[in-house]
């Protein structure tokens, strides 16, 4: 398995650039920028951990089942969210950082804003599984930039479904702090 991801990976022009500028930014932020440093970082990790888990879903996965595509985006989309927000969540708390006192949303809206939110990136990745491959010279033009087919819909599902998704989990998690909150004054 690991010989075939290593023969298969993929290097495509702008996911590629895209995420080595987030790595760098990354570093840079975190070990050289001096100052108070935010939980903002995090989301760098987004464009990182999109190319990775794009080349390896895209190898690894059988696109036969559209089923299966479907889980396989959904999977690929939270591999790519989950550490992002556990990582901005530790810096939140291991940093310190300040919240509004009065928060300018109430706790429904925003609940009701993060569960929409997450639906229409499961709605997404649904369209994304059910558009047949590209076949004909003038679709397959993009491929030097963005990657083949296959590549490219498990790239831009788990890059903009991540960082929709991050902001879903984050704002489900503040939400949630609210809520213990009031319940621990009680």
């Amino acid at each position: 398995m690991l010989r075939l991801l290593i023969l298969r990976w993929e290097f495509p022009l702008l996911p590629a650039l895209f995420a080595l500028g987030a790595h760098f930014v990354f570093v840079f932020q975190e070990f050289y920028k001096p100052g108070p440093k935010g939980w903002e970082t995090s989301i760098l990790g987004i464009p990182i951990l999109a190319y990775f888990f794009a080349n390896v879903f895209s190898i690894l996965v059988d696109p036969t089942p559209a089923s299966t595509l479907l889980a396989s985006m959904l999977l690929a989309l939270l591999a790519t969210a989950l550490p992002c927000t556990c990582l901005a969540i530790y810096f939140l708390y291991s940093r310190q950082i300040a919240r509004k006192p009065n928060p300018e949303i109430s706790t429904a809206k925003a609940l009701g804003i993060a569960f929409l939110s997450l639906a229409l990136v499961g709605l997404a990745a649904y369209g994304m599984a059910q558009v047949p491959a590209c076949i004909n010279a003038r679709c397959r033009s993009g491929v030097e930039l963005f990657g083949h087919f296959r590549f490219a819909a498990f790239y831009l599902i788990c890059l903009v479904g991540g960082w929709i998704t991050l902001f879903s989990l984050l704002t489900l998690h503040e939400v949630l702090r609210r809520f213990l909150k009031s319940a621990i004054k009680r």
